[in-house]
């Protein structure tokens, strides 16, 4: 006669599907920590590489941008960037909108500013923040050629036009203000707080004049 064949005990087989189901979450949040910690390291990464970008752009202008000059200036492997940028427009194209992307939001921030404190952003713009603000400007060179970026170019114009309050005037005074940064990209004048304030009160002076 065959062996009867003993039947689980309903409680043994809870368990084991207990076990199972600890197992298989303990499994899931392993895989979730090790996905976000790939993600955070990748987002640092391919944030390093963006400004690296912008100071290499800084020093040599769009010609020096290669994976291998990023990369050595971010301080990571070669790897990395092109890993996370396939080639040089990519990577180019990417931190050109990241930097006036900043730009965009430093303007956004000033809500009816005062001719003080237009020219201290001004002056801590083009010292401080200098490689972000040529790397704007490339991204404006670049429109020229591109269609496609002329809508990220044409943001830095908006912002600054609404952050000075909007209207034909407004319009007038940004695009004053665009040659007055170029200038001092150039020369280096006005390098004080009160030399821009001084030349920023004959903008609007003369943009009021417009209404």
């Amino acid at each position: 006669m065959a062996a009867l064949q003993r039947e689980p005990h309903p409680r043994a087989d809870r368990r084991g599907a207990a076990r199972r189901r600890r197992s298989h979450d303990a499994r899931t949040r392993r895989k979730a920590l090790i996905v976000a910690g790939s993600t955070a390291k990748g987002e640092a990464r391919r944030t390093a590489l963006l400004d690296a970008v912008v100071r290499v752009l800084e020093r040599g202008g769009p010609g020096a941008v290669t994976h291998r000059a990023v990369a050595a200036e971010a301080g990571v492997p070669l790897a990395a960037a092109t890993y996370y940028f396939s080639n040089i427009d990519d990577l180019l194209v990417s931190a050109l909108l990241k930097a006036t992307e900043e730009q965009v939001e430093l303007f956004a921030r000033l809500e009816t500013p005062g001719i003080g404190e237009v020219a201290r952003m001004l002056h801590d713009w083009t010292h401080t923040r200098r490689a972000a603000v040529i790397a704007q400007y490339e991204l404006l060179f670049l429109a020229m050629r591109r269609e496609a970026l002329r809508d990220a170019a044409e943001r830095w114009y908006r912002a600054l036009e609404n952050a000075l309050g909007g209207g034909r005037g407004s319009r007038v005074a940004a695009l004053a203000i665009d040659g007055l940064v170029l200038r001092i990209l150039w020369s280096g004048e006005p390098s004080t707080v009160a030399g821009i304030e001084a030349a920023l009160a004959d903008i609007f002076e003369a943009a009021a004049a417009l209404g």
